[in-house]
């Protein structure tokens, strides 16, 4: 019984909206016997981000990065930080540095590739953006990018994030991943928008910054395309979909006289 619960606690919070885990998590703790929702709970499904002690940059939060429940790497600085699940800190007196995951083969390529995303999420998300770039085996680099803006005295929050596997073959590598939207507006109503592009595509490069290059411009070009998708849509929406949900004129295409009819209405009430 407990573990059923456990799992429906776990959908709720993973898709509680962007900045409002602590708040789904206080209500789903209620429903719980007490003790039973832990940070092995709020695990690296979230992919949220997390500032650095001495406040310089952020990290990524994801399994990506993860070096075991409670600890991630820092792929900017080669370092591996303790992280409460719970209040989405990182512990200052749980860090360490770790060479070691940052000296396999690919090393140029993952650094290059680092350097070029942290340009590319300056220039598109000013300070609200983090990369992670992590090799995660033979020839095999995976890449993080989340952003969010977390605005909860006015009803509304959004994440965009992006998580991308490169394989490198000779000159050539694939780039395949997906690039996921989740903002929520919740003033006076509760609304919604989730959407999701997935991509594949080959790159050729001939060294670390034309193969870093070439990544970052392809990651650019695929949000493009979903930013003009969304404008589409919504202009598609403000001149077909809301005409088409309600009914310009009554079925005998005449306006309605409402004085002449809350006149007879009024009479009628009289009269009873």
């Amino acid at each position: 019984m407990a573990e059923g619960k456990l799992s429906i606690a776990r959908r709720l919070l993973q898709s509680s909206p962007p900045g409002e885990l602590r708040d789904v998590a206080k209500d789903v703790s209620k429903l719980l016997p007490a003790g039973l929702l832990s940070d092995a709970t709020l695990n690296h499904s979230y992919l949220v981000s997390a500032m650095t002690p001495d406040r310089t940059h952020r990290i990524v939060i994801s399994k990506e990065t993860e070096v075991d429940l409670t600890h991630y790497l820092d792929s900017k600085n080669k370092k591996i930080f303790g992280f409460d699940h719970i209040n989405h800190q990182l512990k200052p007196n749980e860090v360490q540095d770790c060479p070691e995951k940052f000296s396999l083969l690919d090393e140029p390529y993952r650094l290059a590739l680092q350097n070029a995303l942290d340009d590319y999420s300056l220039a598109q998300y000013t300070n609200q953006g983090v990369v992670a770039v992590v090799s995660t085996g033979e020839n095999e680099i995976a890449i993080v990018i989340s952003t969010e803006r977390i605005n909860l005295r006015n009803y509304w929050s959004g994440r965009w994030t992006s998580q991308w596997k490169l394989q490198l073959e000779g000159q050539a590598a694939t780039l395949s991943g997906s690039i996921d939207l989740h903002v929520h507006y919740y003033e006076d109503g509760n609304v919604q928008l989730q959407s999701r592009k997935d991509v594949e595509q080959t790159i050729t490069y001939h060294d670390p910054s034309s193969l870093a290059s070439a990544v970052a411009q392809a990651i650019i070009d695929e949000e493009h395309v979903i930013h003009s998708n969304l404008e589409d849509m919504y202009i598609n929406m403000s001149e077909e979909t809301f005409k088409e949900m309600r009914r310009v004129m009554p079925v005998t295409q005449t306006k309605m006289d409402w004085s002449i009819h809350a006149h007879r209405t009024a009479k009628d009430l009289g009269q009873k």
